[in-house]
């Protein structure tokens, strides 16, 4: 008999449920090693704690942000010279690449956890029944969750629905259009059950339901196996969630984001997100249930669109900007910026650096809080660079650096800043919003659009412009920023440019941009590095099945995707 903390040995696909760790900050887990499955899971306590286990897997499947961003119009890598098969889909983009495969054994996993979860549901003692089917509401929400990621990124893939307590070597891939329909039977009876608050915030609710079930049948909707109303019901349940009034827009956009305001994450456009914690006993990441060969805690958010400015004397490892990983924004991205008009820019970047200690850089000499750096809005004539101690970098100059052991230069994002954090990998105690309001809306434009209600669509997507604009009024014009935000005119284009802007580095880039159709041609026109490489054809809108899992795979045929 199996303890928790060895509950389930599996091999091909890791579906098993995992030990039981600390998952989020409001749900506090206790683990009791030295019972059975058997014994404990059956309990009242044990079932819960086992519910909450699903939670812990989410942290490593949100922060793979080279198979969400790279790749794409929007980011690429912080080499201009760049080799990453993810981001220029060179042949190096293989069944051996690592980031594909622990993607998919992460996800895998995680569903063995929600099958678990679900098995010991109808065994389960103690429970009250609305509360049971709320537990058993949140586990099918999450596995439809995770299908639609598999299916999005892999295409037919294995639907496995019941517990696993032994290893399988026979399983067949099933075709998006079965696995889409469990989805959306899972989703829906999630909806049923799931309340639409609840008091341990982080936990999956209706809301969750319903904004992932719209986006199911929006991304349903554009393929070949789509039903015809799939873009009207993909709108009328986002119109619905925003319609409830349970969740409403938070104003202005930069409190969403601004870690010195107290307990800033948890608001009322916050739908749901993976939870972590200043705790660090309880803020690991895990991968199949357990830590990592080089242990991961905390959140690495605060890491990412930076370049390395390291090298500058005056800011040096500063903190205050954070340690810089790969994946960048392209120039194109700062490009979609009204900036005179659209208050996201300043939230999202610092267009000016500053120094953190005194020192030099080329022959200028700087003191602690003078400027090193600047990108101003509007281009600077060679004239006016030289009258200034700082250096300024024009927007046509982002994808290059005077700078040694830099290839760019490019305004710092700040949105996903911590404070008193140090210059250290990972480490973030912010939570990572996985859906918010801010989108349902342009989801709701979107599959509107698409239905034909261009009015309708037109109305929801300038909610979110008038949002984003800046107080006051143009004083050029004398009409409000709000109302020159409006447009009178809309295209899935411009929808996927608002997505860029409302929801930078939070979106999953690709997986948007593949539904729309759109991933190829706007990623050769808006990616230098994939132009220049030239590689991105259709066979890469689906990512190559894991080798690992396909020479695990002895007992069935199990084929590759095509052009792998």
């Amino acid at each position: 008999m199996k303890t928790l903390k060895n509950i389930i040995s599996s091999l091909l696909f890791t579906i098993a449920a995992t030990s039981i760790f600390g998952c989020k900050k409001y749900i506090e887990e206790t683990n009791l090693g030295g019972q059975t499955e058997d014994t404990y899971f059956v309990t009242k306590g044990g079932f819960e704690e086992l519910v909450k286990s699903n939670y812990s897997n989410l942290r490593y499947i949100v922060s793979n942000i080279n198979i969400f961003t790279l790749g794409t119009d929007t980011y690429t890598s912080l080499g201009t010279s760049d080799l990453s098969p993810l981001n220029i889909y060179n042949a190096s983009l293989n069944s051996f690449i690592g980031d594909v495969d622990n993607f998919w054994k992460q996800l895998y996993y995680s569903i063995g956890t929600t099958n678990t979860t679900l098995f010991w549901a109808t065994k389960a003692q103690g429970m009250d029944a609305t509360t049971l089917n709320v537990r058993i509401g949140e586990s099918k929400a999450l596995r439809a969750y995770y299908y639609y990621l598999l299916v999005e990124t892999f295409g037919d893939v294995p639907l496995v629905l019941a517990r696993s307590t032994t290893a399988n070597v026979s399983f067949t891939r099933m075709p998006e259009k079965d696995v889409y329909a469990q989805v959306i039977s899972d989703l829906m009876e999630a909806i049923a059950t799931l309340p639409t608050a609840t008091t341990d915030f982080g936990r999956v609710t209706k809301g969750f339901a319903q904004h992932l079930l719209a986006k199911i049948y929006l991304t349903r909707g554009y393929k070949a196996y789509a039903s015809s109303t799939d873009f009207a019901q993909a709108a009328a349940l986002a119109e619905d969630l925003i319609n409830s009034r349970i969740y409403t827009l938070k104003s202005p956009y930069l409190t969403l984001f601004d870690p010195t305001a107290t307990n800033f994450q948890v608001n009322s456009e916050v739908i749901f997100s993976v939870q972590y914690s200043t705790n660090i006993a309880t803020n690991h990441v895990y991968f199949l249930g357990k830590p990592m060969s080089n242990p991961v805690v905390g959140n690495n958010l605060q890491q990412n669109f930076l370049w390395d400015f390291t090298i500058l004397t005056p800011i040096g490892r500063s903190p205050l900007y954070g340690k810089p990983l790969n994946v960048v924004p392209t120039p194109y991205f700062f490009s979609l910026f009204d900036k005179t008009r659209d208050s996201r820019y300043s939230a999202t970047v610092w267009n000016t650096l500053m120094a953190q200690v005194p020192g030099t850089v080329s022959g200028r000499n700087f003191s602690v809080g003078d400027t090193v750096v600047y990108y101003p809005d509007a281009t600077f004539t060679q004239a006016e660079k030289d009258k200034k101690k700082y250096f300024v970098f024009n927007a046509n100059e982002y994808r290059s650096s005077p700078f040694s052991n830099s290839n760019r230069t490019f305004p710092l994002c700040k949105k996903f800043r911590e404070v008193n954090l140090p210059f250290v990998d990972n480490g973030g105690a912010r939570d990572t919003y996985v859906f918010r309001l801010g989108e349902t809306y342009l989801m709701a434009a979107e599959a509107n659009l698409k239905a034909g209600n261009t009015d309708k669509a037109l109305k929801l997507y300038n909610v979110i412009r008038s949002r984003a604009a800046k107080p006051g009024a143009n004083p050029k014009t004398g009409k409000s920023y709000a109302t020159e935000m409006q447009a009178s005119n809309l295209s899935i284009d411009d929808i996927l440019d608002e997505r860029a802007r409302e929801l930078a580095g939070e979106e999953f880039r690709w997986f948007e941009l593949k539904r729309t159709g759109k991933l190829i041609i706007r990623t050769l026109a808006h990616n230098e590095e994939a132009a220049t490489a030239h590689n991105l054809t259709e066979h890469f809108l689906l990512r190559p099945i894991p080798q690992s899992q396909i020479d695990l795979n002895s007992g069935a045929s199990f084929p590759q995707n095509p052009g792998y």
